[in-house]
């Protein structure tokens, strides 16, 4: 796994050649990729901004960042859980190490939220919403959720391999995580132990929290900052430990 990130240039460059390769024959070319994010918050932020009585101003730039890290926390968990039997023949012949490819499809989906970003930038454009001194907390939030999702992309994608299965289940998991994490709701709207439940024992919110919060809102979240880093401290042990172990049999899985 270390000699992974001492030699970043398999998954680096793969990584950007296959964003490369598949958009190049587009007008727009990569900026493609931002279409369907753009339309997502442009209909649902209108819609939802009505229907759940929010302020149009925050609401737009609540829902553009709280989506497009979803977005990448969906496919990076999603992708993990099979990422070893799309290589499958490259595997079996024993070409690069089994964590270059979870990088790499990391690498791509970090390419894909940097253009996707530009739906939050747009968001808080043309919407009121001021940077503040607490934005300067992403310095070390953003870095935070990259290392947590990548933790637990190594962690999945072992699980994926072993249990072929597991793809499908972690899919029913995300669908509804979706819809109990504050993305098109806001985490003030409702109150109650049911409320409460869906957050703060919801991993997912954390995450988005640590990034969105100051961003949007302007504040500095230190109970998911502190969750997240425990968080992120858990899957790395538990990926490293696993990991050393099945490495001999992931041939063998897939």
């Amino acid at each position: 796994m270390i000699a992974s990130f001492r030699a970043p240039g398999y998954w680096t460059y793969g990584a950007w050649l296959d964003i490369s390769l598949r958009y190049r024959s587009h007008v727009l070319g990569a900026f493609w990729m931002i279409a369907g994010t753009l339309i997502f918050v442009g209909v649902l932020g209108s819609l939802y901004s009505r229907v759940l009585s929010e302020g149009a101003d925050y609401y737009f730039g609540h829902i553009a960042c709280g989506y497009v890290f979803w977005i990448l926390i969906l496919r990076a968990l999603q992708t993990s859980s099979r990422i070893y039997s799309m290589n499958r023949n490259m595997i079996q012949n024993g070409y690069v190490s089994y964590t270059d490819y979870v990088l790499r499809m990391f690498a791509e989906l970090a390419i894909i939220l940097a253009h996707n970003f530009i739906v939050v930038v747009l968001a808080m454009v043309f919407t009121p919403i001021p940077l503040t001194w607490a934005a300067l907390a992403l310095l070390f939030t953003v870095p935070l959720f990259f290392v947590t999702i990548l933790g637990s992309s190594f962690l999945v994608s072992i699980i994926g391999a072993r249990y072929s299965d597991f793809g499908e289940l972690l899919q029913s998991v995300l669908r509804l995580g979706f819809f109990v994490t504050p993305i098109i709701w806001s985490a003030g709207a409702g109150k109650g132990a049911l409320i409460g439940a869906f957050l703060y024992l919801n991993p997912f919110y954390y995450l988005i929290e640590i990034v969105r919060g100051p961003l949007i809102y302007g504040h500095v979240p230190w109970l998911e900052i502190g969750a997240t880093a425990v968080m992120a401290l858990f899957v790395w042990a538990v990926a490293s430990k696993l990991y050393a172990r099945a490495k001999p049999y992931i041939p063998l899985w897939i």
